[in-house]
């Protein structure tokens, strides 16, 4: 049996489905079906989702108001534990956690189409993970602990998936559920790519530092949307989004503007490789660089249309997909030039 052949292919899927998890993702929040199953793993306590309430006990809404309650008391203890008394107390308080959850079959069925991809990146990862056990002797260190690692973290994530259901959609376990999925990128692209620089794309090794600091700032950046959604999402819930004049910016206070400032600032710099590499590198590259700046634009338009459409689903998912993606190309581009023997520098 080929394992490396075996690690490669379930190493790509394990990549691809966590992109597919950030659409699905996207659609979940999106649509609202975030708590289209209140428990986990099941939906509603059955393999299948219901077709509709009629296969429900009557009082199912306090069932689950109940079940979430003890589940966020638990974690919460945890979070103090932690050291993490504030974030705890919060969650206590929250009052969507005691809030019942009215069933509706399409937001049901969203919400477990989400828990299959999540299934599947779980069994592509398991497989990839066992794999790399096996060729452990073919492959360094490095890649080696970054599979190891990686599988660490898609386990991790999924039990967060399980916290968002128990906490009722609470917005900072939301916000690390997300990015958990680009710490799990990081760790398993890390461990799969094998992408270097030849001697014909020698120019692209100046801009080494260039991309390595990108992709932090695109991290960043990601980071400040994750905020930026919070607290749109309390806004646009309490009906304070929109003002008579269009959107109700000082009530999104910091978080939108160093947001923006970060957008204009990645497509500005974006702009340079792409302008001082024509010609220069082979067609392959030149396109990942200009592919750069291309898609921030369209994630910078798709966040327009977010706020001035109040978050429409095609915008919002295409908005978490790009960020996505942007991460992904420039985290390919930092490993091949990383990974460049340094005599052709």
């Amino acid at each position: 049996m080929n394992y490396i052949k075996i690690n490669r292919r379930f190493g790509i899927l394990t990549i691809s489905s966590v992109f597919l998890l950030l659409i699905a993702g996207g659609v979940v929040r999106s649509t609202g079906s975030g708590m289209g199953c209140p428990d986990w793993p099941k939906c509603y306590g059955m393999l299948l989702p219901p077709t509709c309430p009629c296969e429900l006990p009557i009082n199912y809404q306090s069932i689950y108001v109940e079940k979430r309650i003890k589940k966020a008391e638990r974690f919460a203890r945890l979070l103090n534990n932690l050291g993490m008394e504030e974030q705890a107390n919060k969650l206590l308080n929250d009052p969507n956690l005691k809030e019942p959850e009215v069933f509706n079959v399409y937001k049901a069925w969203t919400e477990y189409i989400n828990r299959i991809i999540g299934v599947l990146s779980g069994l592509f990862s398991l497989i990839f993970v066992l794999s790399i056990l096996k060729v452990r002797k073919f492959i360094s260190n490095k890649r080696f602990w970054a599979g190891i690692i990686g599988f660490i973290l898609m386990m991790f994530n999924a039990w967060l998936g399980s916290i968002v259901v128990a906490t009722n959609l609470f917005p900072v376990i939301i916000s690390i559920h997300y990015l958990a999925s680009y710490a799990v990128l990081v760790a398993f692209m890390i461990s799969l790519e094998q992408a270097r620089i030849q001697q014909e794309n020698i120019k692209l090794m100046a801009y080494k530092w260039f991309y390595l600091v990108f992709t932090f700032v695109s991290l960043l950046q990601v980071v400040y949307g994750t905020q930026l959604r919070e607290v749109s999402s309390i806004a646009l819930k309490s009906g304070n989004l929109m003002a008579s004049d269009g959107v109700n910016f000082d009530l999104l206070g910091n978080v939108f503007k160093i947001h923006w400032v970060l957008a204009i600032l990645l497509i500005a710099i974006s702009l340079i490789p792409a302008f001082k590499l024509r010609n220069k590198v082979s067609a392959k590259w030149f396109r990942l660089v200009l592919a750069i700046p291309i898609i921030l634009v369209i994630q910078y338009i798709s966040g327009v249309l977010n706020l001035r459409f109040a978050f429409p689903l095609i915008a919002q998912v295409s908005h978490i997909f790009f960020a996505g993606l942007i991460f992904g190309i420039t985290l390919y581009i930092c490993i091949a030039i990383f990974r460049s023997p340094k005599t052709i520098v």
